[in-house]
């Protein structure tokens, strides 16, 4: 009788991908989430909601450009339970009704575009070349839309096949009625920089690799847009500040840190969600994936939290510190440009607490803290 090997019944399973496997280790985790408020309670907008006053008005116009976009009726409704307008009128309290129009139109844009490749359902989330294309084509119609293109190209790129893409339109054309030059490139430089943080995190995302937490934060500013939404700080207050204050090393470091700011609140806020998605490049999970412990997760990233909002207050006080060499209204403008930077990262905090988009709920304790599963 033939001799049957010892390992003939045993049914080898495929290899386990890395991010799998992570996402395994973090799942029936029990989460705690601290209430994030406190940390910014010598801010404006902690204490007090401070919010638009155009914001009914301003729902309807929202509306009605996502009904404009042809989505299905699920991701219309979808859209529109996001709550774009509170978004843009908690950012940019202060600004016009004008301008905060224009604004809530970015924040649709940026929004639908980043779906497409970002999302699990997106048309691009699989493919790298597809997605990459979508990249390109954006950029040349968003370049023609600020005119930092050649008359030729600019032309061959009005009219993009995306509707997504084609619905920057109205936004680079306001913002070209207003800033100059050197605002439309920043604002340009800030898209592209962007799309090619996007292309990075899509690239290790479909490669089934995990980053590091530097590798992260190399992409994660970019993906943010957060630097797009400072980019248009200028255009909410009707300004053009000296370049040379923009273009300061404490000037960057407070778009750096509004950033960081608001990139781990919304890591921290959505973590629920990413983990359901299966979502792992963000904050918590890369941390929990050298530890091995969620609550040291947390801990770890409520204090890069914290850590970020006292270096935006010294940079604050660096650019301030510049006054005395400047005139009167450039030093009001600086100011001004400061309340702006704190209002998006308050506003987004908000904003991320009262409408459904994340799914913060689980146990709340006395202290506001949250316990949640994953």
């Amino acid at each position: 009788m033939a001799q049957t090997s010892e390992h003939s019944h045993v049914v080898l399973s495929p290899p386990v991908d890395k991010r799998d496997e992570l996402l395994l280790k973090i799942r029936g985790q029990t989460a705690h989430l601290p209430d994030l408020r406190p940390i910014f309670q010598d801010w404006k907008g902690i204490s007090h909601r401070h919010v638009s006053p155009w914001l009914e008005p301003l729902r309807d116009t929202v509306n009605q450009k996502i009904q404009s976009l042809s989505f299905s009726t699920e991701k219309q409704k979808r859209l529109e339970r996001t709550d774009f307008a509170l978004f843009t009128a908690l950012w940019w309290p202060d600004t016009s009704p004008e301008c905060l129009e224009t604004l809530a139109y970015l924040v649709i844009w940026l929004f639908t575009w980043d779906d497409e490749i970002d999302e699990p359902s997106g048309a691009y989330s699989e493919s790298l070349s597809g997605a990459q294309t979508y990249r390109d084509q954006t950029l040349r119609f968003v370049n023609s839309c600020l005119g930092l293109t050649d008359t030729a190209q600019g032309e061959h790129d009005l009219k993009p096949q995306s509707h997504i893409v084609q619905s920057f339109d109205v936004i680079g054309y306001a913002l070209r009625s207003f800033y100059n030059e050197s605002q439309l490139r920043r604002f340009g430089d800030e898209i592209e920089r962007f799309m090619r943080a996007s292309e990075v995190e899509q690239l290790g995302r479909l490669r089934g690799e995990i980053p590091t937490l530097d590798e992260y934060w190399s992409f994660r500013l970019g993906t943010s847009a957060v630097y797009i939404g400072s980019a248009v700080g200028e255009y909410s207050m009707a300004a053009h500040l000296p370049l040379h204050v923009m273009n300061s090393s404490a000037m960057c470091a407070l778009w750096d840190e509004t950033n960081i700011i608001i990139s781990i609140t919304n890591d921290l806020l959505s973590l629920r969600k990413e983990i359901k998605l299966g979502c792992l490049d963000s904050i918590v999970p890369l941390t929990f994936a050298t530890t091995m412990d969620m609550n040291e997760a947390m801990a770890l990233s409520v204090a890069a939290l914290q850590a970020s909002k006292k270096r935006f207050d010294e940079a604050a006080r660096e650019l301030l510190s510049e006054e005395p060499r400047l005139e009167p209204e450039v030093q009001e403008k600086i100011r001004e440009f400061i309340e702006i930077q704190r209002s998006n990262c308050v506003g987004n905090l908000i904003w991320s607490l009262e409408t459904k988009r994340y799914d913060v709920s689980g146990v709340r304790n006395n202290d506001q803290s949250i316990d949640f599963s994953l």
